[in-house]
């Protein structure tokens, strides 16, 4: 027989975690409906990292809006083996002679690139300068400027990025969620100019327009569980 599972999650910044309800307390009791902050016997949550392997079994939809897009994932470097600080900045070093400044990369001051599996790296970085065999960003560091630190895993360096950095970007959002930005920002002037009344109508237009898209995302039947009460 299968066995009932609960899961909640959490977010803190940028992050968002997993965790499953012990139904067990550490004294060895089982709890029967354990409420969201269930004290065990020694003090300890209920909610743990998740205690077993679910394979196959859970699924995580988390939705940002990124403030740059990849345009092709196939456009990636995998050189970078090293860096070191240099003039308090990070400078990404390709042992062998590709030129960073020539095609296809054609960094140059002001460009951006996008670092993965680069540990702490990883990211958004702009470039300041770049070269036969490095990359000197605009990042901060300040380690040594002589000793070159390998990376744990080989990095992939994304050089077709698009930043969004003013008005002339396009914001990649459906069709449909475009008409909610419009309200956004109309309810916007409107409170700059104290139509208070017409702020709150487009907020209205925004939220059902949002609400109606997310909902559209959900599939499978609705149910509503049933509730008795003792008087």
């Amino acid at each position: 027989m299968p066995t009932r599972k609960e899961y909640a999650y959490y977010i803190k910044g940028n992050k968002v975690a997993i965790v499953q309800k012990d139904w067990a307390s550490s004294g060895g009791q089982t709890l029967s409906q354990p409420a969201l902050n269930d004290i065990g016997s020694v003090g300890a949550l209920m909610w743990k990292s998740p205690i077993a392997t679910v394979a196959d079994g859970l699924e995580i939809q988390y939705v940002h809006s990124p403030n740059y897009f990849i345009n092709e994932t196939d456009k990636v470097d995998t050189q970078i083996d090293t860096y070191v600080s240099t003039g308090g900045l990070l400078k990404l070093i390709d042992q062998g002679d590709n030129n960073y400044s020539a095609s296809p990369e054609s960094l140059s001051d002001g460009s951006h690139i996008v670092l993965k599996k680069a540990g702490r790296w990883n990211g958004l970085h702009r470039v300041k300068e770049a070269g036969v065999g490095y990359v000197t960003l605009y990042t901060t560091f300040s380690g040594s400027a002589s000793v070159q630190k390998s990376f744990e895993e080989t990095p992939e360096l994304y050089y077709n990025v698009d930043v969004l950095n003013d008005e002339a970007d396009e914001l990649d959002i459906p069709r449909y969620l475009a008409n909610a930005v419009v309200y956004y920002v109309r309810a916007k002037y409107a409170e700059d100019v104290g139509e208070l009344e017409m702020k709150e109508y487009f907020m209205r237009e925004f939220r059902r327009i949002t609400e109606k898209h997310q909902s559209s995302k959900k599939w499978g039947t609705y149910r509503i569980q049933g509730f008795s009460f003792l008087r």
